[in-house]
């Protein structure tokens, strides 16, 4: 890729026409490296399309002097907006997942099972705060604890504790729970 000086000045100064010359210039390559991701070339084209405007977007912080450097910073916000991408549609496939799941239930005899549901979200608001804000990333974002540690300013163990203690607090609740169930049959 050959993107010069001159072009990166025009479009950190909005200039539509050099935004359409480095779009030209990297869609290409770009699209290549979300194909390794992205199998779909419609959905690896919407994500190139992201990227870029994020690209466009971000080049005012953009250091000149580094003109040399661009390729690769380009790409590292294209693999983040491949990241992000994926994490997205993790997450539609769980919701997903869960309203099949729901639907499932609810044509079965659902009123326990769904009672059990609501209860482990109670379960899971009751832990402190950020205990269960560990617990959410990890276990229902899919986030890993180097990626916690930094959106919460803790370390890395901190993180794993507060996973680890969520999971106790919650093994403990639920087993008190099935416990009074038990009771109560008897």
């Amino acid at each position: 890729m050959s993107v010069d000086l001159k072009t990166i000045k025009a479009c950190k100064k909005g200039k539509r026409k050099a935004i359409e010359r480095l779009y030209k210039d990297c869609a290409g390559w770009m699209l290549g490296i979300v194909r390794r991701y992205e199998y779909d070339r419609n959905e690896a084209m919407s994500i190139v399309n992201t990227a870029m405007m994020a690209v466009v977007n971000s080049l005012p912080s953009f250091d000149e002097t580094r003109v040399e450097s661009i390729e690769a910073w380009i790409k590292t916000i294209l693999i983040r907006k491949v990241i992000d991408y994926q994490r997205a549609k993790e997450r539609e496939a769980q919701v997903i997942e869960l309203n099949s799941d729901h639907e499932a239930l609810s044509h079965t005899d659902s009123t326990d099972q769904l009672s059990r549901l609501n209860d482990l979200k109670m379960l899971i608001n009751s832990l402190p705060t950020k205990t269960r804000t560990v617990f959410n990333l990890y276990a229902i974002e899919g986030y890993k604890h180097r990626e916690i540690a930094e959106l919460l300013g803790i370390s890395e163990g901190t993180s794993k504790w507060h996973l680890n203690e969520a999971r106790t607090k919650l093994q403990e609740k639920l087993e008190q729970s099935e416990l009074v169930d038990k009771n109560m049959s008897i």
